[in-house]
This record gives structure tokens, C-alpha cells and sequence, in this order.
């Protein structure tokens, strides 16, 4: 069992709690869902992405949080992503884990636009990539985002991502999207 897989039966538990120098990572409790409601009905969070998971009521919003966010559906990893006072201000993600790939897609949404252009997006960034390359299957992790998301695309370079090119994502409306990564070090590859 590698790193990741015993880091995923544990979050499934309790959850591994990931520090960075300002920020820390840590499983959804169903206490965060007011906060994950409130971002997730925000247009201007969500200006970019044209799936968003909207619901109409607090109510609507609980059953899915809990199933999605708090207990996992086993093949997307959420963290709430928390500052130097233990305030929730957004959320990150791994998914599309494929180890005979070596790779892994991550998602950022900084929810808490007070704490924009502070350094938490690729602090965050930076402290999910540290975690997945703990397996040493990952060689590759990488995103995602609009072209026109420059905050984002912003956040991930100052992470180390690359950006490799535009690409198309059936997600959106035609608009092109950016796909950027990052990979493990040669001197740290499994042979």
C-alpha cells in the first residue's frame, strides 16, 4: 500500500492534516458547510467555471456536502484550506488519481475574497503537491483552469507549475482552458 493509499484510508477515518509555513489542510467537517455554501453561491468565486456546484437552499446543500465533501466518494479528496487563525477561507482538491499514469488533477477555490492575492492560493498549492509526491507512483500532478482565470493561473506558477498549452475542456462553453503541471524531480523517480 503506498503512501497515498494509507493517507486515503486514514482521511476516510480522521483525515491527514497538511501544514504549509501560513496554511493547513484538513478533511471537511459538516461544520464548514456554511462556509462552502456561502463560496459556492458567490459569482464572483465562481466566475470562472461554468459547472458550478450550485444549490438553492442551505437544506438542498447539506446531503451533498456531507456525501461529497465530508465522507468522500473514494475518487475526489477534498481538504478545507485554513490560515494563520484556523479560518476556513476555501477549499482544495485531488482527483483523477491514475497511478499507472503516475499522475494526479488538482483544483483550488479560494473562497474568502479578503485573503486574495496574499500568497494562501499557491501556499496551498504547494502543500497538496509536497503531500502527493509522498507516493512514489506520482511522478506528474497537474491542473486545469479558463485561460481568462489569470488569478489561478497566477497561483499554479508561483506553485512551479508549468503551463503547457491551451487545450479544449468539454466542461466549458468553447472558451479555451490552460493545462499546467508539475513534475517530480529526475533525481527522485523510482526505477
Amino acid at each position: 500500500m503506498t503512501e497515498i493509499e494509507q493517507g486515503q484510508k486514514k482521511e476516510n477515518m480522521q483525515g491527514p492534516v497538511l501544514h504549509g509555513e501560513r496554511i493547513t489542510l484538513r478533511r471537511p467537517r459538516m461544520e464548514d458547510a456554511h462556509y462552502v455554501f456561502h463560496w459556492e453561491r458567490d459569482d464572483e468565486v465562481w466566475r470562472y467555471d461554468p459547472h458550478r456546484p450550485y444549490s438553492r437552499s442551505m437544506a438542498d446543500f447539506l446531503p451533498n456536502f456531507e456525501r461529497n465533501y465530508v465522507r468522500g466518494n473514494g475518487r475526489q479528496f477534498w481538504f478545507i484550506i485554513e490560515d494563520e487563525k484556523h479560518t476556513p477561507i476555501g477549499t482544495i482538491t485531488y482527483f483523477n488519481l491514475d497511478y499507472r499514469l503516475g499522475q494526479v488533477e488538482v483544483g483550488l477555490g479560494l473562497g474568502d475574497k479578503s485573503k486574495w492575492g496574499r500568497g494562501y492560493g499557491p501556499e496551498a498549492i504547494r502543500t497538496i503537491v509536497r503531500y502527493l509526491f509522498t507516493s512514489p507512483h506520482i511522478i506528474r500532478v497537474y491542473a486545469e483552469t479558463a485561460v481568462a482565470n489569470h488569478p489561478a493561473r497566477r497561483a499554479f506558477a508561483k506553485a512551479n507549475f508549468t503551463e503547457v498549452g491551451q487545450i479544449f475542456d468539454p466542461r466549458s462553453a468553447g472558451e479555451p482552458w490552460m493545462l499546467l503541471e508539475i513534475r517530480r524531480p529526475q533525481a527522485t523517480y523510482l526505477t
